[in-house]
């Protein structure tokens, strides 16, 4: 099931994302400034050249007299007289009928859409009279012997200047995707690199839980009052550690000859008087106690490295039929059934000892635990390489949040309840020993079920 939760995002992924996001913004308003600009340049001097054209054409104009002036522009400028396409001239009186227009320009087509400023020239594209397109200029001039201002224009083809522009924006493009492409490189090779102390620290801070110090010397100048403030810590905590193992390891050998004492007596005084129900609860009692203190034992060998796994072949089925035999007392009492579905030989390698125990925890916690006249399953898969163990007993009274409480020593869904027999430590020690031997153990609840899964095992193949 998918958590409904957001998962925060990794530090490295964070900034890739803004270091990516900011480059595009920026590499975005580098180019759409980078092609005005081109562009302003471009058209500007196309505008810069029509204009002092128009200029110069509309000073002799107005210097001569229309005729003459014609005359003489097409002695001084051939390429409007006509034959050629690239320059176009037409002039207009104050009424709108044609005076001049260009050879190029038969047609009459460089009416301008808009009216003219009567103090500044009027730029505007159109389609030439040869079909191409191109810039045109309008300005307003005096003609000697007419009254009213005429209006001249002149134009010229854009289409070269609108292919380089062409040729600037794709070079343009092709420079900015390939600098953005080098600075996301760059930023991921950058981040990558930034964050490999950060990783390396993380892998020391891990080892460092259980082991040395971390070498804060070694370390970026950023990262060493954490890792001073880690060590402290770490310190803090193993010392702790070693205090609680020690007092458990203490206290369990302090108190197992007065127990043995105690017991010793209590099986005197039943054999020697009737039976008793007080007798009887504090046999029960002191059983209750033996277990806790070997629990306590056993956790703080295997918890403290003392005592190690022995691995050897081991035939699973059979050990957890011995399992089941030790566990037939308890469920008998409390009219328990128990079933096993397993293979007749299933061989794995791991210690024999640590798994049985493991396994004897297990059972007897759904013996003890599960309702008076209910049944417990053993299911032991076999197929493949893996080997799988489960076991599940019904359990009405466990939420799902009791789950990550499982493994907590003296923990009890009540307190109250089965409080003679059991002394909390069942399933940390059980948990303790799968991690001891490398194994998964985990809980589940499924339709009112607890199933325990012991997973992690290797099926081993051993000849007849």
């Amino acid at each position: 099931m998918w958590s409904s939760e957001r998962r925060p995002l990794s530090i490295r992924l964070r900034l890739l994302l803004f270091l990516f996001a900011g480059l595009g913004i920026v590499m975005l308003g580098l180019f759409l400034l980078l092609d005005r600009g081109l562009d302003r340049q471009i058209y500007g001097r196309l505008d810069e050249g029509l204009k002092a054209r128009a200029h110069a054409i509309a000073v002799l104009l107005e210097s001569r007299p229309t005729q003459e002036a014609l005359a003489e522009l097409q002695a001084m400028s051939p390429e409007y007289a006509g034959g050629g396409h690239t320059d176009f001239l037409q002039l207009w009186d104050a009424s709108g009928h044609t005076l001049l227009t260009s050879g190029s320009n038969r047609d009459a087509k460089l009416t301008p859409p808009d009216a003219v400023p009567a103090n500044a020239p009027y730029y505007y594209d159109l389609v030439l009279p040869d079909g191409h397109h191109g810039r045109a200029i309008a300005v307003r001039v005096t003609l000697q012997g007419r009254s009213g201002d005429a209006i001249l224009a002149v134009a010229e083809e854009r289409e070269q200047v609108d292919a380089l522009e062409r040729q600037v924006h794709v070079a343009l493009v092709s420079g900015v995707m390939l600098t953005s492409l080098m600075a996301v490189v760059l930023a991921f090779l950058a981040v990558r690199g930034g964050l490999r102390p950060l990783l390396a620290f993380g892998g020391a801070a891990r080892d460092g839980a259980e082991s040395a110090d971390l070498q804060a010397d070694t370390l970026p100048r950023e990262l060493r009052p954490l890792a001073h403030a880690l060590n402290d810590a770490f310190g803090g905590l193993r010392r702790a550690l070693q205090r609680e193992r020690r007092f458990a390891r203490d206290v369990a050998h302090e108190l197992r000859t007065p127990l043995a004492e105690i017991r010793t007596a209590v099986e005197l005084a039943r054999r020697d008087a009737q039976a008793s129900p007080a007798l009887e609860g504090a046999l029960d009692s002191t059983e209750r106690m033996s277990r806790c203190i070997d629990g306590l034992l056993s956790l703080s060998r295997y918890e403290s490295g003392m005592q190690e796994a022995q691995l050897e072949p081991v035939d699973l089925s059979a050990s957890v039929q011995r399992s089941l035999q030790l566990a037939a007392s308890s469920a008998q009492r409390r009219r328990v059934r128990m079933h096993l579905d397993a293979p007749p030989e299933c061989w794995t390698q791991t210690d024999p000892a640590l798994l049985e125990r493991v396994i004897d925890n297990l059972l007897l916690n759904a013996a003890d635990y599960t309702p008076e006249g209910s049944e417990v399953l053993v299911r032991l898969r076999c197929a493949g390489t893996h080997v799988d163990v489960r076991i599940g007993n019904p359990a009405p009274d466990l939420e799902p949040g009791d789950l990550q409480r499982f493994g907590e020593r003296f923990w009890r869904k009540s307190p109250a309840r089965e409080a003679s027999r059991h002394g909390g430590l069942g399933l940390a020690l059980a948990q303790s020993l799968a991690e001891v031997l490398g194994l998964r153990l985990d809980f589940r609840l499924d339709g009112g079920w607890l199933w325990a899964e012991l997973g992690g095992l290797n099926r081993l193949d051993v000849p007849d």
